[in-house]
């Protein structure tokens, strides 16, 4: 079946590269958006594209492809802000989700997907940002409203809770716990781990984006559904009972100091999204599963 490209930035991401190839591997061509030239996905159906630095040469760009659909990958995450990092967050958050917006919907592509984060809802409210990076994230959210109202363009956010998987560079907590099995004199202080997690792994999360394209080409969603969903495992579990899990899968045991450091300012003690969870999709890959893959168990 023939396709129009489908746009995707933040392709050299965790998520972003990952989503790549599952959708190469389905026969979407593919234009990839970032900075540099320089992610290590070659195929004759996929094209690399500097990003734009304003409108006019990002509305070209769509005119020139006739793209099918956006996937707004791209951000620029830190945990904490100073002077320097407030304006890489504003540019990459902000204005550039801004221009794909604008020029999505002067060339009428007919659907765009925008990723958004658990970090907006602290305390499960429907905005309540952790940072000023979950804030930043909301203020993209909250200039879609208009081109929602203005475009023809169908404008979609999917929330993203934690993601984990093979070929994770991050240093989230199952790297850093796969560190302390490396090597029996390390210990890792950490907070009482009572807070929750809702943990996907990136073959679900991936799946996730692929379904929900396809009732976007499918024109499945309604007024009705909304424009606000999110991905779930399906199960809440203490951080101390995933790093059971951990411990289970590896056959050793992890040097945690549980209570050695307090709980981070305004941290997330229940995860959640605003929306709806995505109609028709669910989880495959047990958390067990996905950590015996990452720690290469299989």
């Amino acid at each position: 079946m023939n396709r129009n490209p489908v746009l995707i930035t933040g392709a050299s991401g965790f998520v972003g590269s990952n989503l790549v190839k599952l959708l190469h591997a389905h026969g979407y061509p593919l234009i990839l958006l970032n900075h540099r030239k320089n992610i290590n996905f070659t195929a004759s159906s996929v094209v690399h594209e500097v990003f734009p630095s304003n409108c006019r040469e990002m509305e070209s760009l769509f005119k020139k492809y006739q793209l099918s659909g956006v996937i707004h990958l791209a951000t620029e995450f830190s945990a904490g802000h100073d002077s320097d990092t407030v304006e890489k967050m504003l540019d990459a958050n902000v204005s550039a989700g801004m221009r794909l917006l604008e020029s999505a919907h002067k060339t009428s592509v007919p659907w765009f997907i925008n990723a958004g984060t658990f970090w907006q809802h602290v305390d499960a409210k429907d905005y309540e940002p952790v940072n000023l990076y979950a804030a930043t994230k909301q203020a993209l959210e909250t200039i879609a409203v208009y081109y929602k109202r203005v475009s023809g363009t169908k404008i979609v956010t999917l929330c993203l809770n934690d993601t984990y998987g093979r070929g994770d560079t991050r240093k989230k907590i199952f790297a850093l716990w796969k560190e302390l099995l490396s090597d029996e004199t390390l210990s890792m202080d950490m907070s009482p781990g009572e807070q929750l997690m809702d943990i996907l792994h990136i073959d679900d999360v991936c799946d996730g984006f692929l379904h929900l394209i396809g009732m976007l080409e499918q024109k499945k969603l309604t007024s009705n559904d909304g424009d606000l969903f999110y991905l779930t495992s399906g199960k809440l579990l203490k951080l101390r009972d995933v790093a059971a899990v951990f411990e289970q899968v590896s056959g050793s045991s992890l040097n945690i100091n549980w209570g050695a450091k307090s709980y981070r300012d305004r941290e997330v003690m229940t995860p959640a999204c605003a929306g709806k969870p995505l109609p028709g999709w669910q989880s495959r890959i047990s958390l067990a599963g996905g950590i015996a893959e990452f720690l290469g168990k299989y």
